[in-house]
């Protein structure tokens, strides 16, 4: 399972704090996420099963959102004071959101059984042919999510999920 995280969230940052599953591992997290224009195709993306497990059956996160872009920071000490004030007091405003978000009962099972035998079909140190991708998209609206199962690095065989918002 490769995943991806990106931000719908227009003028915001999400910044992503901790993440888990249901059976209480931690998930990989991809820390702070500027807006994208196209969140299908930008964010952050890393292996989140390389060892092979199982889908999760479902992540929960925790986030904050902040502006974006940050407002800069101010070269004069008196200033600068005033800014680091602002800074602390917005940080203890901004609560924390969470989202528990289903994973395995969205992908279909034959998928999965499709990028199973691909991975014990590959030659020894080879990447196998197929791959499953999944999107963890954050809105104002709260976490989207997506798959897609992809041959090779670039063709999509199939694809589902959350429809995104524009």
């Amino acid at each position: 399972m490769i995943v991806t995280f990106s931000n719908g969230i227009k003028g915001k940052k999400v910044d992503v704090l901790r993440a888990r599953t249901a059976n209480g591992v931690f998930f990989p997290t991809p820390g702070s996420l500027g807006p994208d224009k196209n969140p299908m195709t930008g964010g952050k993306t890393m292996g989140a099963a390389p060892d092979g497990r199982e889908l999760p059956q479902w992540v929960e996160f925790e986030w904050k959102v902040w502006p974006y872009p940050y407002p800069d920071m101010p070269a004069e000490p008196v200033a600068l004071q005033a800014w680091s004030d602002g800074v602390h007091a917005m940080s203890r405003s901004l609560s924390i959101q969470t989202a528990r978000v289903a994973v395995r009962s969205r992908v279909p099972q034959d998928v999965i059984d499709e990028v199973l035998a691909s991975n014990r079909q590959r030659a020894p140190n080879a990447l196998p042919d197929k791959d499953l991708w999944v999107y963890f998209i954050w809105y104002d609206t709260g976490i989207k999510f997506r798959w897609r199962l992809l041959q090779g690095c670039c063709k999509m065989l199939r694809e589902g999920g959350d429809e995104l918002a524009p």
